[in-house]
């Protein structure tokens, strides 16, 4: 039999990503690990319409078109959507939570806006 010894307390592990009233898209220490996102500089932000969707894709080019800032901090990371988020229509009034998933297809962080976890 083989212990292994669990030394990360207090951190949560789920992917998570949360629209806060001040547009900023915050990713949790989870999602940051989950998704290998400390690998990366910036992400460029995707929205399907239909599906009402938000897409996260990480690069590690600050000139691609669409490119935002990761900034990395602390347990997680955030980026500034105010932009994104006025030009798709996309609600902030209060701040919400999501569950983040990993699309394999489009290489990107993908959360549902019709399903928040959590609202402020």
């Amino acid at each position: 039999m083989s212990f292994e010894r669990f030394t990360a307390s207090g951190r949560s592990f789920k992917g998570r990503v949360s629209i806060r009233r001040n547009g900023q898209i915050s990713l949790s220490h989870g999602a940051v690990q989950k998704f290998n996102l400390a690998d990366y500089s910036h992400v460029v932000l995707f929205y399907d319409k239909d599906a009402n969707l938000i897409g996260l894709k990480p690069t590690r080019d600050p000139e691609e078109p669409g490119a935002y800032k990761l900034n990395l901090k602390g347990m997680g990371a955030s980026v500034a959507g105010l932009a994104f988020l006025d030009y798709y229509g996309i609600d902030y009034s209060r701040s919400q939570r999501y569950e983040a998933r990993w699309d394999e297809e489009h290489e990107m962080v993908v959360i549902d806006l019709r399903t928040p976890i959590s609202r402020d």
